[in-house]
């Protein structure tokens, strides 16, 4: 797995995220997407997270890849 850039669903969900009267993604969207709004409330506050900004990026680069297969 490599660090990559986000992709366009990624930053959609980051979007979204920031906005606190949006609710959570429900599992029609993408995990690129979910991923990205997660990131967002952790910036926010919402949700709590004290681990290291690598393991975040781990988690986009899963997230990635388990899209690829539809096309994401």
């Amino acid at each position: 797995m490599s660090e990559r850039p986000a992709n366009a669903e990624m930053i959609e969900g980051f979007m979204d995220g920031y906005d606190l009267t949006a609710p959570e993604p429900s599992g029609n969207r993408s995990n690129s997407y979910r991923h990205g709004f997660m990131v967002a409330r952790i910036d926010k506050g919402v949700i709590p997270y004290r681990g290291p900004a690598d393991h975040l990026r781990k988690l986009a680069d899963a997230a990635m890849e388990a899209d690829e297969p539809r096309g994401i």
